[in-house]
């Protein structure tokens, strides 16, 4: 069957698409991977879609999962949209003309913290990856209660004897989609590229360290997240262990007047997704109680999705071998809430940092700081996203035979003059967390900023790296600067802003105050 018609024929019957801003390139909105989550499938692994007579339109995005609104006037604020259980869709651009052209395949994981997105954000555009030769996939999946609530109930009705993954668990059903359908769409199944951004990244790196998604992905990038931090560590990508999580899970639903599993699945999805506006205060500011009512969740180590702690499995050599590049921004916290005087943040770092607080202070510089909040946000930012993705990268090309890249990106958007976003004027923004995704997807045009050609540039070198290591797992080639291995006898990494070259990571003797801390943790578990 031509692509030319934009028709194609996937395993549950045939699609019609739309085309892009123009002719060349085929887009593929609102295709079911799984059916619907809903009822008797609430909280249980996703299954396969309904098969469907006749032509199936697939020009419109699906909804995404029910989810809290975003913060209005943010940095992530891109407008309403519509949102429902029923959630489980995929969204293809592809430029192949016919399905056996074998195009390497990128399928992107949404970030927003387990409880925000979806694959349809203006931001996730695939027609510039499409133009490049790339098939480019963007998913929905279960978030927040809906996608990663455990609880002992969950666990008895499981044959794995675990629970709360389901959203994990939906990003390992797209994976197996593709490989069954994407050569519908000129797509090579042999040859797919997982990337996320934030808890996408993170989702990746527990992609990297699942069996269950072993020779479903043959390459990964991993955009400012990571998941190999301490477990049960509050922030920094932790995970839980089962036990917590389902101590979690049974505080949550008594939370909500619910005293059993089947009383919860009679509940609205609104109801459980929803918290109360309380509930979503400052987290600087976050009591017990209204954190019980949140329960985002994070992906669980339950000893079958994620049979052990992802650093675990990474120190040993077990992860899924494939090449990887991964790096994060230079100003990962800079939109992110903070404390705004110096008696509050050493309060708080006291608390949370005990004996490393003084030294943490030194390397930071927080007393000379002319704004506390701004040295609060770059601690946030090296903790919670750079020491992540630099700690998944060295030990990736310590254990793995496949090649690691890493990067770093440092240039700051070109905000509309005098534009605010929540509570930071943009010019303390930097290279804020999220600033570098559309370079990488060589989409500019989803942000209606004054882009300059310096940005139109990088724009150019990202997104023909990006597209060099999903065809060959090596971000070298056409368009590209030389970009060393990572590892041996090289462990500079490409510094990705004004200046686009190779170098040293920055900042490592503040990520080394990481490595002891989360170090210290780790041993004293």
């Amino acid at each position: 069957m031509s692509l030319r018609e934009n028709i194609a024929m996937v395993e549950s019957g045939r699609i019609v698409g739309a085309f892009g801003r123009d002719r060349a390139v085929r887009v593929f909105r609102g295709v079911p991977y799984a059916a619907a989550p809903v009822g008797a499938l609430r909280w249980r692994p996703p299954r396969p879609p309904a098969r469907w007579d006749g032509l199936r339109p697939a020009k419109d995005f699906a909804p995404c999962c029910v989810q809290p609104p975003r913060p209005r006037g943010s940095i992530s604020d891109f407008g309403v949209e519509r949102d429902d259980e029923d959630c489980l869709y995929l969204n293809i651009w592809t430029a192949a003309d016919e399905p056996e052209e074998k195009r390497p395949v990128m399928l992107w994981i949404h970030g927003g913290g387990f409880s925000y997105g979806s694959g349809a954000l203006p931001l996730f555009d695939g027609e510039g990856l499409a133009r490049r030769g790339i098939v480019l996939v963007t998913i929905n999946y279960r978030l927040g209660p809906l996608g990663y609530l455990a609880h002992p109930e969950l666990t008895g009705e499981s044959a794995h004897g675990s629970s709360g993954n389901y959203g994990f668990l939906d990003q390992v059903e797209a994976l197996r989609w593709v490989r069954d359908n994407i050569a519908a769409f000129g797509g090579d199944p042999g040859r797919v590229t997982i990337f996320g951004q934030s808890v996408g990244s993170s989702s990746v790196s527990c992609l990297l360290a699942s069996p269950l998604a072993k020779g479903l992905f043959h390459r990964a990038i991993c955009q400012s997240g990571g998941s190999v931090g301490p477990l049960g560590n509050p922030g920094g990508g932790s995970m839980q262990t089962l036990a917590v999580a389902e101590k979690r899970g049974v505080e949550f639903i008594a939370a909500l007047g619910a005293r059993s599993i089947d009383e919860m699945r009679h509940k609205s999805a609104r109801e459980i997704q929803l918290p109360p506006p309380e509930a979503m205060s400052d987290p600087w500011k976050m009591t017990p109680a209204n954190q019980r009512l949140r329960n985002s969740g994070w992906v669980i180590v339950d000893g079958h999705a994620i049979p052990a702690s992802p650093f675990d499995i990474f120190d040993a050599g077990r992860q899924n071998d494939v090449p990887l590049l991964t790096g994060a921004n230079s100003r990962e916290g800079s939109t992110a809430p903070a404390p705004s005087t110096l008696p509050d943040f050493e309060s708080f770092a006291r608390s949370v940092y005990g004996d490393d607080m003084e030294e943490l202070f030194d390397l930071y510089r927080v007393r000379e700081a002319p704004q506390v909040s701004e040295a609060a946000r770059l601690i946030n930012g090296h903790r919670t996203f750079n020491w992540q993705n630099w700690t998944t990268l060295r030990m990736h090309a310590r254990t793995a035979k496949s090649p690691a890249f890493g990067y770093y990106f440092n240039r700051p958007p070109p905000f509309p003059p005098g534009a605010v976003y929540v509570d930071n004027k943009t010019e303390n923004l930097g290279a804020f967390h999220t600033a570098e995704i559309p370079y990488a997807f060589d989409h500019l045009a989803a942000r209606d900023w004054p882009w300059t050609q310096t940005d139109r540039d990088l724009a150019s070198v990202m997104s023909s790296c990006w597209v060099n290591f999903a065809r060959a797992g090596d971000p070298n080639g056409a368009g590209a600067p030389k970009w060393p291995r990572f590892g041996g006898a090289s462990t500079d990494v490409m510094l990705l802003g004004d200046f686009v070259g190779a170098g040293p990571m920055p900042d490592q003797d503040r990520l080394a105050f990481w490595d002891r801390f989360f170090g210290k943790q780790r041993h004293s578990a």
